[in-house]
């Protein structure tokens, strides 16, 4: 099989409810790319490419720009199955994580068409429901347990991810009262986004494990090198990591420094290629993995699900990819099933995943 074309298309579907997170992270709408291999056996591999400018750098234009002008010439007439050779040429241009991500993830959702299984079989595993968790954004505490109760009441969901960060006795405050709402058996975690000073998160952090606090997601800056350890040390929890592994080497790094408890994977910036090696170091480290969102829709979602149930027994918590319904609409010809608290993917080859094409002309932003 040979690549004979590489699509990049901005997209953009607005949110049901304006999602806000950190300092700087306020969201309106999923605005990201779809990303289309075409091969010449007729099939053709997709995916979702992530602009989070605050994050990595990209945007929607230079994903796109960087996709038409590089990696698209540099990849066509080669082989999808030759992974080590297509991620030598994408790397000649450093960084771009999730332009490389959306490539590689489409790449396997090709090769898995071609050999007629998921990709969660290629990859060893086997398709299964997958427990999801939920983001609950910031806000006043009322409408978080709203929220939270909406979602177990129409989805099953029992895992929710607390924003937090802002302000430290508001925090502790949502912790408890969403544990007195949901009763004990409800799996909580926070994410600080890297807000909390190291004595504080101590503090803090040690408030809520009173709670039944499962984990918490980068309480302090990932800038803070040792401080880090002291933090882990301190707190009851383990830390989950984000924004400190972007990278295979940052994975191992925090994970010599002692600095996390959890390895947090998100398959939009690390693809399925990364990842996998992601997966297997913290599998030699004895650690834990996690599935992050990076805000994804419905294609998106289903490629980590794929991924972490082709490496199911390093995920033994509930994944966090029940954000898509946040969506007003999505790309997908058919939804996604999710119920009692999981997500149950299609039994088809590759992803799964087939665009609507009416939607996709209403929602694309390229004419």
């Amino acid at each position: 099989m040979k690549i004979t074309k590489i699509e990049a298309i901005p997209f953009r579907i607005p949110l049901r409810k304006v999602s806000r997170w950190g300092a700087h992270g306020v969201r309106d709408s999923a605005e990201h790319v779809l990303v289309r291999v075409h091969g010449d056996n007729g099939l053709t591999g997709i995916a979702e490419a992530i602009p989070r400018p605050v994050i990595y750098g990209e945007t929607q234009r230079s994903i796109a720009h960087i996709i038409d002008a590089y990696f698209a010439p540099a990849l066509l007439e080669q082989d999808p199955f030759h992974r080590q050779a297509i991620h030598e040429r994408l790397n000649v241009i450093q960084w771009n994580p999730t332009a490389k991500g959306a490539i590689d993830i489409a790449l396997h959702d090709l090769m898995g068409q071609a050999c007629g299984v998921s990709v969660a079989e290629f990859l060893g595993g086997e398709l299964s429901p997958l427990p999801v968790s939920y983001m609950l954004s910031l806000g006043d505490v009322d409408s978080m347990l709203k929220e939270a109760l909406e979602a177990r009441d129409r989805w099953g969901i029992t895992a929710y991810k607390i924003k937090a960060g802002a302000n430290p006795a508001l925090d502790i405050e949502r912790v408890r009262r969403l544990r007195e709402a949901l009763g004990a058996s409800a799996f909580i975690f926070i994410d600080a986004n890297q807000q909390y000073s190291a004595d504080v998160a101590i503090r803090t952090i040690g408030r809520m494990a009173e709670f039944d606090l499962v984990m918490a997601e980068e309480p302090v800056p990932i800038g803070l090198g040792r401080l880090r350890k002291k933090v882990a040390d301190a707190i009851p929890v383990p830390i989950l990591s984000d924004d400190s592994v972007c990278t295979l080497v940052e994975v191992r790094r925090e994970i010599e420094l002692g600095a996390i408890g959890v390895v947090g994977l998100k398959t939009p910036r690390t693809g399925v290629w990364e990842s996998m090696k992601i997966i297997h170091l913290a599998e030699a480290h004895g650690m834990p993995c996690w599935m992050g969102s990076q805000g994804v829709s419905g294609i998106g979602t289903l490629a980590s699900a794929h991924v972490a149930l082709g490496a199911s027994r390093a995920f033994p918590y509930p994944a966090d990819l029940g954000n898509f319904v946040k969506q007003e609409d999505d790309l997908l010809r058919s939804p996604i099933e999710l119920r009692e608290g999981a997500i149950h993917l299609p039994q088809r080859p590759g992803l799964g995943a087939s665009v609507d094409e009416e939607k996709l002309a209403r929602y694309r932003l390229d004419g």
